[in-house]
């Protein structure tokens, strides 16, 4: 059954200043809060929710704050000349810039075989590149830092890096496991 209403964003969540870029694609709720919302950050991106977060509409001059438990799409509609950010672990600054790249108008059904391809429950993550950076890493130049430490096996801190962090890969990414989690999160 189709709506003449959004059922749904599709939304591109790339962690600013990241090269490759770190990004991954969401599918949410048209009424989804911010708190839910950073609820699906932490889960696309593999985040582990340690830290505080924040939204905002803007950057620099007349950037406003927005509130938690407001609805995405009351928050989008306050500027639309403005881009919604989102920053996880302000000491690190985490900055996420999240784009509306579509509003999805039709039913979106879990088991739905008239549309396969949008056979799923929402949230859910449909596209990504690139690893997570791990916790702790010192934001996004603390991060190449940590990559370059992770491949120089002179590096003093090398053999403590590898048993913290194991056979890091930042070139993966999981969509298939991204999804699972949302999942798991959102229909427990």
């Amino acid at each position: 059954m189709a709506t003449d209403s959004p059922t749904a964003y599709q939304l591109r969540i790339t962690l600013a200043d990241s090269e490759p870029e770190i990004w991954r694609q969401v599918l949410v709720p048209f009424d989804i809060t911010l708190a839910q919302l950073h609820d699906v950050i932490q889960l696309a991106m593999g985040w582990e929710n340690l830290h505080t977060y924040r939204f905002q509409l803007g950057l620099v001059t007349k950037k406003i704050d927005c509130d938690p438990q407001q609805q995405l799409s009351e928050v989008l509609s306050l500027d639309a000349q403005k881009s919604l950010y989102y920053t996880y672990d302000e000491e690190s600054g985490w900055l996420h810039r999240i784009a509306v790249e579509a509003l999805e108008v039709k039913r979106l059904a879990k088991d739905s075989e008239a549309n396969p391809v949008r056979s799923f429950t929402l949230p859910t993550c449909i596209d990504g590149a690139m690893a997570c950076p791990p916790e702790g890493t010192g934001g996004v130049w603390g991060y190449d830092d940590f990559l370059d430490r992770l491949e120089d096996s002179s590096d003093p801190e090398y053999l403590m890096l590898i048993e913290k962090y194991g056979t890091f890969d930042p070139d993966v990414f999981d969509v298939a496991a991204a999804a699972a989690r949302l999942q798991a999160h959102f229909l427990a």
